[in-house]
Parts: structure tokens; C-alpha cells; sequence
């Protein structure tokens, strides 16, 4: 008898997840603990986000490679060779990068953002040819790209040619929260910054937590422990607080991120602030 074999493109991304690191623990958390899949799915996503957050603090995951670039302290005049260098640990595949609209270009462009902002939280700046060995195509096509998120998503994407002036709020993290605080709706959002849904309720999660947490006189350590964010990321949100917290969308939000915040705080950040303390904090500095 024959047997066919399904080759459309749901079937060979459901082939390739079933082969990711993250498929391999997931089915080890649930038959080792009994979990269901999407308890075990939030454990890994926690993993994630605890342990490999920082550059350097663990290995690569799976669609992840380690990429050295420019310094991001490195002045715009200053010729390349002549520049500091870093590496990287950028992601070239993600597994919601399935859910983007748009097509091969839609994903190409949400991977450029993703990217330049992987790199410049861990101090270093991607060029255009950076960009275009990474994504395997021409630095016109790079060109064309930035080109469109600017004018089309009011998205600056933090290049090295563009680091001038680029601060959190032009940033996709910054149009996303921005939009959401103007009275878009999460998927809304999603839409108007090439994301997915996943993602952006990400960021104002992590954005209404780090609010919260500030209220509640965590620091910026603490908040960034508690989380599992690095602080640099601590930092952006920090900078979009201080840059919207008088705005009139802010206030019509405000209820709505005590409530997020309150939920994860009862849910099990109160409980890991107290892990550090700020005598905690100092021991941890030194150390």
C-alpha cells in the first residue's frame, strides 16, 4: 500500500517544532511530573525567560547563534575596524515567528526589529550587512525594509547607522506600548507593529509589571530578578514609564496595569522580590 506523505507548510512546521529543544523538555516535564502540556509549556517559557535572558548566562537555544557585532558606546564616525566589538546571542528563528502576517517579507522584516533589539540589549549595534548575512539577502532589500517599518510602522529600527536620537519610544516595544496606551487592543497592536499576538502581550505584561513592581518600591535588580528580564529591558520599560506616566492614555490604562500587576504580584512576584532584599542586593553586586 502507498503511503503519502503531507507537505504543506502546517505540517512541515508541525515536523519541525517536534525536533526544537523546546518540544524535547516540554515532553520530558510531562511525563516526568504529570503536568498537562500547556502547564508544562509555561515552565519552559519561565526557564527561558530566567536563565537565558542575559547574554552569556547559558547556552544558545535552539535557533539561536552567537553573532559579534559593534559595540553600541562606539561613535557613528568611527570606522569599523577600528571598533570594540561584542557578542551576541541573537535569535535568527523563534517559534511564533509562524504566526506574523505578511509572508516570507512580513517575517524577514519582525525578525530585523527582533534582531537590532536583541543586539542593543546586550550593548551592541547590527549594520545593514550585518543584517544582510544574518537574513541571507541583499543589503538593498535591508535598505527597503528599515525603510518601510519607519514610515509605515513609525518603527525605527536600531541600526548603527541609525543609533542617533533612537530612545525606548520608537523602538517596537515603544510604538507597541504606545499604541496599546492610545486604546488599541492587544491584537490591534499586533497588526500595526508586524508582531504577533504572543509577543506584544508580552511586552505590556513585562510593561505593567515593571510599573507595578516600582510602585511597590522594588529596584531595578529586584524587578529584573523577579521578572526574569534583563535590566536592560528593565530599562526601557522604565524610560516608556517615564515618558508616558503623564499622558492622558496612561491615566485611561492605569487601572487596567494595576490589575495585571497586582495579579502577577498576588501570583508569585511578591514572593520572589524577597528573595532580594537590599542588603541582598549589595551581597549580589559584589559578588
Amino acid at each position: 500500500m502507498k503511503t503519502t506523505t503531507s507537505e504543506n507548510k502546517e505540517a512541515q512546521q508541525e515536523r519541525l517544532k517536534s525536533r526544537t529543544q523546546d518540544q524535547q523538555m516540554l515532553n520530558e516535564v510531562v511525563k516526568g511530573t504529570g503536568m498537562s502540556a500547556w502547564e508544562a509549556e509555561a515552565v519552559i517559557e519561565t526557564i527561558h525567560e530566567v536563565y537565558f535572558r542575559e547574554p552569556g548566562s547559558g547556552l544558545l537555544r535552539s535557533g539561536q547563534v552567537r553573532y559579534t557585532c559593534t559595540r553600541s558606546d562606539q561613535g557613528a564616525g568611527k570606522s569599523i575596524k577600528e571598533c570594540q566589538l561584542v557578542s551576541c546571542a541573537l535569535t535568527l528563528i523563534e517559534k511564533e515567528d509562524q504566526h506574523i502576517l505578511g509572508g516570507a517579507e512580513g517575517i524577514r522584516r519582525h525578525r530585523i526589529m527582533r534582531l537590532c533589539e536583541e543586539a542593543r540589549e546586550q550593548n551592541g549595534l547590527l549594520t545593514q550587512e550585518d543584517l544582510s548575512a544574518l537574513l541571507s539577502c541583499d543589503v538593498r532589500t535591508i535598505r527597503r525594509d528599515i525603510k518601510h517599518l519607519k514610515e509605515k510602522c513609525e518603527i525605527m529600527v536600531p541600526t548603527r547607522g541609525h543609533q542617533k536620537d533612537i530612545g525606548p519610544t520608537v523602538t517596537h516595544k515603544g510604538v507597541a506600548i504606545r499604541h496599546w496606551l492610545e486604546g488599541k487592543e492587544p491584537q490591534e497592536v499586533a497588526r500595526a507593529i508586524n508582531h504577533s499576538l504572543k509577543a506584544v502581550e508580552r511586552y505590556l505584561g513585562h510593561f505593567s509589571r515593571v510599573v507595578f513592581l516600582t510602585g511597590q518600591g522594588f529596584g531595578k535588580l529586584q524587578t529584573a530578578f523577579t521578572i526574569g528580564i534583563s535590566m536592560a529591558t528593565v530599562n526601557t520599560y522604565m524610560e516608556l514609564y517615564e515618558h508616558h506616566q503623564h499622558s492622558v492614555g496612561f491615566r485611561h490604562r492605569l487601572a487596567e496595569l494595576q490589575a495585571i500587576g497586582e495579579s502577577h504580584f498576588q501570583g508569585g512576584d511578591q514572593k520572589k522580590g524577597v528573595l532580594l532584599q537590599p542588603a541582598e542586593l549589595n551581597n549580589f553586586k559584589q559578588n
